[in-house]
Formats: structure tokens, C-alpha cells, sequence
């Protein structure tokens, strides 16, 4: 089943429209005849959907998976997000749209439209680590807990391109494990996570995957107001906080470009991931000729528009 019949039947569930692109199978996470097995860290990664009036016992289950999570040879870190909204910027809509979905997707659900949404990121130090721990047979054994809608899942093997935060860029495999044990998002801290679903063709992977990388460090380095802006102020060497009524932004918290470690058909999927301070910060960004200037690069490559829900993070974990 194509990712886009399964998150339409999401949306469906409430009578919606569709409105991502496909990432890919329903399950992702063995290699196909002639592919190699990832090397360095790996993500397992899923999408779910929850029945609303079942969300604190999925919750209670998820921090005891966690548990187990923790206990596997090779365990980085876990994070689990569940998704608020969605972003028009990244859509090239009009600028006073900014922000107009910011929370549409929750509302929707707390006024039972719709089901809850959930992305489970957990990382390995290898791919060996991940078949072994067998996580993905038990988080099947745990989506069977809420019927037909949840045991309808995605589930995917990804690997970390590049990634950033305000120290650093990150892209070599020791740098990565160092990135992904070091995880930002805890929940006290409501920062935004940005989850961007896009996909290209496999022959154009190396080429994308180097302007991709290029953009990582310009959204990672970026901010406003800059030196050289007429408001640019030293007490702010990240930027201001974001508003509606700015384009003022911060730095990103983290920036993340996962690649799907399997071809699907022809198609390679990428996961655009990243977390900042408000998404008054993530929808400015995306305003900044610097940013635009960049992203213009990648879109030749696109097979499908990008689609960039907002997440709030539930559950994070680092190895200790």
C-alpha cells in the first residue's frame, strides 16, 4: 500500500481530503534484490494513527516500548512525535497564510474529526543493531491493541545524510552517532518539530543528497535580523523570536536530512527533519531570499510538492 492511500484513509476517517505526498510501501525495511545493507547509524522509523479516546493508554504503552527501546545493543536514542499542524510556508503560499495551519490538525482532533497522528523516530548505531533488537515485531504487537486503524502502519529503515545544530554541521558517520545520542527536543521544552515528506529518483540521489546537504547548513546558519539588517541587534546573535507581524527568526534548534536506506520503486524518500524554538521561527525562515535562494535547487529533483506537518514531541530518550 502507497503512503498516500494511507494517510488519505486518515483523513478519510473524518471525511477529509488528502493532503500529502507519498513516502513510500507500508514497510520499508529490508533490501530488495542487489540493494546493500546501510552502513553507520540508521533510523527505524513509523507513522501511526491513534483512536483519540485511546491516547493515554498508547501513551502509557509507548513510555514502557521505550523502556525496551533503551535495553537494545546498539540504542541511540527514541523520540515520539505527535502531529499538531502542518506549514503553508514550505508550499510557497501566499506570506499571510503564515502560520494559518499552525494547530489545524489537533483541533481537528479535539473536536473528534480526526484520529491522533504519531512519528516514532528510533536510532541505531547500526542495521545490525536494529534487525536484532527486533523492535518492529513488537511495535506491530503493540498497534494490534487499537483496531484496524492503528494496525494500518508505516514503517521505514532511514539513514542520516547530514544533520546540524548551533554548534555544529554534522555528516560523518561518528559525527551523526555523536548527534543522535544528543537529541534536543524534550517535551518540557515545546520546542517544534518540522517533519518535511518528499521523494526523487533513486539515479538522482548523490546529486540531491549534496544540494540537500547545502541547504541544511544554510537553514542551520540562518537568521534574522542578520549584521548588515538595519535592526540587527548584538544582544540576539541567534536572531529574535519570530512573530506574525516579523520576519524576524531564530536559528534553527536542529536540522536533520534522512534518506530511506531502500529504493521503492525507482524512488528514494528523504525526511527533511528539524527542530525549532516557535514555528513563527520555521514559517520566516522559509521567507528568507537566503532560504529560498537554496530550496529553489532541490525542487527540479521533486516528484511530489514537499508537505511539512508541525509535531510536538511526547517521549524522548537518549542512550545514557
Amino acid at each position: 500500500m502507497q503512503r498516500r492511500d494511507f494517510l488519505k484513509g486518515t483523513a478519510m476517517a473524518a471525511g477529509a481530503a488528502a493532503l500529502f505526498p507519498a513516502l513510500g510501501s507500508a514497510s520499508m525495511i529490508e533490501p530488495a534484490r542487489g540493494e546493500k545493507e546501510p552502513k553507520g547509524p540508521v533510523t527505524l522509523y513509523f507513522e501511526c494513527r491513534i483512536p483519540g479516546n485511546k491516547k493515554d493508554d498508547f501513551l502509557h504503552h509507548m513510555h514502557n516500548f521505550t523502556e525496551v527501546a533503551k535495553k537494545q545493543r546498539g540504542f541511540l536514542s527514541l523520540s515520539l512525535k505527535n502531529m499538531v499542524g502542518d506549514s503553508t510556508m514550505v508550499k510557497n503560499y501566499p506570506t499571510e497564510l503564515k502560520g494559518v495551519l499552525k494547530t489545524a490538525y489537533f483541533d481537528a482532533y479535539k473536536q473528534n474529526r480526526l484520529p491522533l497522528f504519531y512519528a516514532l523516530f528510533i536510532r541505531f548505531d547500526s542495521y545490525a543493531d536494529l534487525k536484532r533488537s527486533k523492535l518492529h515485531h513488537l511495535f506491530k504487537k503493540e498497534m494490534a491493541r487499537y483496531g484496524a486503524l492503528s494496525r494500518n502502519y508505516f514503517e521505514g529503515v532511514f539513514v542520516t545524510v547530514a544533520a546540524g545544530d548551533r554548534e555544529k554541521i554534522y555528516t560523518t558517520h561518528e559525527q551523526i552517532r555523536h548527534f543522535l545520542t544528543h537529541q534536543k527536543d524534550r517535551p518540557q521544552e515545546e520546542l517544534v518539530t518540522v517533519n518535511n515528506h518528499v521523494s526523487i529518483h533513486t539515479k538522482d540521489k548523490d546529486l540531491f543528497n549534496k544540494e540537500s546537504a547545502a541547504l541544511l547548513k544554510i537553514a542551520q546558519d540562518t537568521f534574522r535580523p542578520a549584521p548588515g539588517d538595519v535592526d540587527y541587534n548584538p544582544a540576539f546573535p541567534d536572531g529574535m523570536p519570530g512573530e506574525y507581524q516579523t520576519r524576524h527568526y531564530r536559528k534553527a534548534v536542529t536540522t536533520e536530512i534522512l534518506q530511506s536506506a531502500f529504493s521503492d520503486g525507482g524512488k528514494t524518500h528523504y525526511l527533511f527533519h528539524g527542530t525549532w524554538e516557535s514555528v513563527w521561527d520555521h514559517e520566516n525562515s522559509h521567507i528568507d531570499p537566503r532560504f529560498r535562494h537554496a530550496v529553489g535547487k532541490l525542487f527540479p529533483y521533486l516528484l511530489d510538492l514537499p508537505v511539512e506537518p508541525f509535531y510536538k514531541t511526547r517521549i524522548l530518550a537518549n542512550r545514557g
